[in-house]
């Protein structure tokens, strides 16, 4: 396992500031040849309102092990002195976990996008109709279980017709088993706090991979690229405070309404009946 990473001093020390806002995400076309992943560490510096990309981590492996060993090696960088609030990463297991190991008072979280792009594939893969996945994708819908208490989210999966029988067995098996609740669920968290979503990494990643001009690019022509991306981002730091650059006001994320899930009732409907009459709707 090999793992190589690369920092500008003067963007290091914006992870030195107590209570930040992580991003971490893998990004794949601008790898060299040998590595299976460049693993970017953003950070939101609250200061200028930049959000500043500080390490490119490459890594020949996608395990706990070398998950935890890159953030081990970031934070001692810092010279320890990093101290994260909450962390927006990709829905990878041995990612969060590593994540949760080495920053245990952090909030960790998987992006709220890609768990909606999740949910509208497997939509898809249960045939569920183009009409009721547009409805189930609306904001305010299934997104809902990601803010209710997380005792109700087991007892909301009960409301649902046969049709949709398959998909919920699939949202239990992965969002309650495979992941834990928490890393999805932002219920009694302060919306001020709380960053939802990776797209402003999501945004940077695929700024990295336009400058490239092709995919894999010798060892020489990444460490160039990223050498001069980090240059600008010194500047564009430093240019906020100086009132050269506006500041960029980070982005709300507005969260779906929470609601209490009503106790289990009889229903004077019968199932057939309750079908018949979703199938007709």
């Amino acid at each position: 396992m090999r793992i190589l990473g690369w920092a500008h001093p003067a963007l290091i020390s914006l992870l030195r500031y107590h209570g930040t806002t992580l991003f971490v995400d893998g990004t794949f076309r601008c790898v060299p040849s040998g590595y299976a992943q460049c693993v970017v560490f953003m950070v939101h510096d609250r200061a200028s309102g930049v959000f500043v990309p500080v390490f490119y981590v490459l890594s020949t492996s996608r395990t706990g092990d070398s998950y935890w060993d890159m953030i081990h090696f970031i934070v001692q960088a810092t010279d320890q002195q990093i101290e994260p609030a909450e962390i927006v990463c990709a829905f990878e297991s041995a990612l969060m976990d590593a994540l949760q190991t080495q920053f245990p008072n952090a909030i960790v979280l998987g992006c709220l996008f890609h768990m909606k792009q999740a949910l509208r594939r497997a939509m898809k893969r249960c045939a569920i109709p183009e009409d009721e996945c547009l409805i189930g994708m609306t904001q305010g819908v299934l997104d809902t279980v990601t803010v209710i208490e997380h005792e109700q989210v087991e007892r909301a999966l009960t409301y649902s017709v046969e049709k949709w029988k398959q998909f919920w067995s699939y949202f239990e098996r992965t969002w309650l088993k495979q992941y834990s609740i928490e890393v999805w669920n932002v219920y009694g968290l302060d919306n001020e706090l709380v960053a939802r979503t990776n797209n402003p990494l999501e945004r940077f990643n695929r700024e990295l991979n336009s400058r490239f001009p092709t995919p894999h690019p010798s060892m020489t022509t990444f460490v160039t690229v990223i050498k001069t991306i980090s240059q600008e981002y010194v500047r564009r730091v430093a240019d906020v405070p100086r009132g050269r650059v506006r500041r960029v006001p980070r982005e709300t994320i507005r969260l779906p309404e929470a609601f209490d899930i009503p106790p289990d009732i009889e229903s004077d409907v019968e199932e057939d009946t309750a079908l018949s009459i979703a199938d007709a709707g």
